[in-house]
């Protein structure tokens, strides 16, 4: 019994779990990002029993995603200039009191668009500033561990969010269901206001605006720049997190048509076979690299977590022939295959995620990480419409499976590099 005690407290994950208020940040994560990520998928059911368009549908999925290229970069340097703990508390009241409107009867599709659009705007204040609080609650030994159970938080919500959209769309009917995310957003401020921070006089109050804010502002920007070209480690982690997060968003148009045309199943099994395993894969990662992470360097994580996810992105278009090499013990079908891989990809992109949000953290001062953040999130944003516009091109050109292996090849090329970076 004392050995299994000794294990538990030497163990950084559940040395973590054990700062209080990093405890309420992260049930104030799950209630948040819960209610975001069912929202998501909650209003592209709606829009499209509403118009039966997928035109219609693109416009939602855009009123989510251009926020981030225009406002990530200006909300990053609000938040440094805020204090962190009122941005998620009025980011999250915001954002429940926008979808309680919703509610009204009839309402037009461009009015839905609209809120749509102010809600992923309030996100872009939240997302930073949730972020770059976690280094003041748990300090810089712990921040690797801390950010496994992050990102634990997040990948577990995505696909909760995804599983439970259309059930309770279903069961509650849209009114209930409003309500339900609307009162999400609402717990994820209790537990926000229980968050006690160390008292820091700057970031008390947000600065008054006056004539010079403008040109404040703008040295605020160009202090990025600056910052990210001086400081190499920062900048080798913004461009890793960039590319990994292209490639997911590149996959997630592959998806559909990975399933209907490789593997010849229903579109809707895309959740269970692919999306749940890698989500599991990367849960399984962040468990572990909070665990025992710190034993091992961020470069090198990111090396194997680029190469694994490449090997494995050629074989999923293979994979009816690797199930011609495996014993015939068991009925092994591909789609077993098909998990098992999606399981390991979600791991492998868990050793990018995790090392290189933590460098973010342990190299950016409190002055500077929420305009890191939205700097982040500004590229991620402006840099995804690439791949999911060029992806579903080249696959109609040159098939599914023929692009899929570009990526995993592409992905091989960019583990040598990240290896070859000093």
């Amino acid at each position: 019994m004392k050995f299994f005690k000794k294990a538990i407290a030497s163990n950084d994950i559940f040395r973590v779990l054990q700062i209080r208020p990093f405890t309420y940040l992260m049930l104030a994560e799950f209630f948040s990002q819960l209610a975001f990520n069912m929202q998501h998928f909650v209003l592209i059911f709606i829009i499209y029993a509403l118009t039966h368009s997928n035109t219609a549908v693109s416009g939602i999925i855009l009123s989510f995603t251009v926020p981030a290229v225009f406002f990530s970069l200006i909300s990053g340097v609000y938040v440094d200039r805020w204090r962190k703990r009122n941005v998620l508390f009025y980011a999250n009241v915001f954002r429940g009191a926008l979808l309680l409107l919703f509610l009204i009867p009839n309402l037009h599709i461009g009015f839905i668009y609209f809120l749509t659009f102010l809600i992923a705007i309030a996100t872009q204040f939240f997302l930073p500033a949730e972020a770059a609080i976690i280094p003041t609650l748990v300090g810089k030994k712990l921040i690797l561990s801390a950010n496994a159970i992050f990102s634990l938080g997040i990948y577990g919500t995505i696909v909760t969010g995804y599983i439970l959209a259309g059930p309770t769309l279903l069961i509650l009917g849209k009114t209930f269901t409003v309500i339900l995310l609307a009162l999400l957003f609402f717990i994820s401020t209790f537990f926000i206001m229980a968050i006690k921070l160390p008292d820091k006089k700057k970031f008390d109050k947000p600065q008054l605006v006056d004539s010079t804010i403008g040109l404040s502002f703008v040295e605020e920007i160009k202090e990025i720049f600056h910052f990210i070209r001086r400081v190499k480690k920062v900048m080798h982690a913004l461009v890793v997190l960039t590319i990994a997060e292209a490639v997911m968003f590149m996959f997630a148009v592959l998806g559909p048509g990975y399933v209907a045309t490789v593997l010849n199943v229903e579109i809707e099994s895309l959740s269970l076979i692919v999306i749940a395993p890698a989500a599991l894969g990367m849960g399984f990662g962040a468990v572990l690299l909070g665990s025992i992470g710190k034993k091992f360097k961020s470069k090198t994580l990111g090396v194997i977590g680029f190469l694994t996810s490449g090997l494995i992105f050629i074989m999923f278009p293979v994979g009816k022939r690797l199930n011609s090499f495996l014993p015939n013990i068991f009925e092994i079908t591909i789609l077993h295959i098909v998990v098992v891989l999606a399981f390991i990809v979600g791991f492998a992109i868990s050793l990018v995620f995790i090392p290189s949000n933590a460098t973010i953290q342990i190299e950016t001062n409190e002055e500077m990480r929420g305009r890191i953040y939205g700097f982040l999130n500004a590229l991620v944003g402006a840099v995804s419409f690439i791949p999911v516009v060029i992806a579903g091109g080249l696959a109609d050109l040159f098939g599914v499976g023929t692009v899929i292996t570009a990526v995993g090849f592409l992905m091989i090329i960019i583990s040598g590099m990240i290896f070859a970076f000093d």
